[in-house]
C-alpha cells in the first residue's frame, strides 16, 4: 500500500532530501511525496514478461528502462514500472548523469492494491510527451491504453501495439 504525504515539494527539494534506505520506492507526483513498498513477485513477473515481449523495440531505436525516474516539470518525478524511450533521449540522460527529462514515449504501470494514483500519473505522462500509457490490471485481466485521444480497455484476448511491436495480453497476465 502506498502512502502519500501532503507536502508541496519541487523536484529540486525532492532531490535534496536524504536518500531513502528502507526499501520504500519514492516518487514525486504534483508536489506530493508518494512512498510505496517494493513490488511483490507477481508484479515483478508481469514487468519481466513485458520487457521480454517488448525487446524488439530495442532494435527499432528504443531503450527499455525500469527502476529509473523521469522529471516532468517542476513538481513531478515519477518512476514508471517499465518504459520505452528513444535511444537518443536515453543516451542524453545517461551522458548528462541525470534523469530523463520529460516522459518516455511508452510508459507501463502495473496496478497494485496500493497505487491509487495511476490515472493521475498517466495524465502527467501524457501531458509531458508520452505517446501511450499502459496500465495493467492483473485482477481484472485488462490493460487500459491511454493516449492523447483518450482511453481504451483491452481484454485478455486482445493485443497491445507500440511502433510495430505487438504484445498479446494473455502472454503477460
Amino acid at each position: 500500500m502506498s502512502t502519500a504525504f501532503n507536502t508541496s515539494l519541487s523536484v529540486e527539494e525532492f532531490l535534496r532530501r536524504p536518500e531513502c534506505h528502507d526499501g520504500q520506492r519514492e516518487e514525486l507526483i504534483e508536489g506530493e511525496l508518494i512512498l510505496s513498498p517494493s513490488a511483490k513477485a507477481w508484479h515483478t513477473d508481469i514487468v519481466r514478461r513485458l520487457r521480454v515481449k517488448l525487446a524488439l523495440l530495442e532494435d527499432r531505436g528504443y531503450a527499455l528502462i525500469n527502476d529509473s525516474s523521469c522529471v516532468l516539470g517542476k513538481r513531478s518525478m515519477p518512476a514508471p514500472d517499465l518504459a520505452a524511450v528513444t535511444s537518443d533521449r536515453w543516451q542524453q540522460a545517461v551522458a548528462g548523469d541525470g534523469w530523463l527529462q520529460g516522459s518516455p514515449e511508452l510508459v507501463i504501470e502495473v496496478a497494485s492494491p496500493g497505487n491509487r494514483n495511476l490515472r493521475r500519473k498517466a495524465g502527467l505522462y501524457l501531458q509531458y510527451g508520452a505517446e501511450q500509457v499502459w496500465i495493467v490490471y492483473r485482477k481484472t485481466q485488462t490493460v487500459v491504453v491511454m493516449t492523447q485521444e483518450g482511453a481504451k480497455e483491452a481484454r485478455l484476448s486482445e493485443y497491445l501495439e507500440f511502433h510495430g511491436c505487438r504484445v498479446a495480453i494473455v502472454e503477460i497476465l
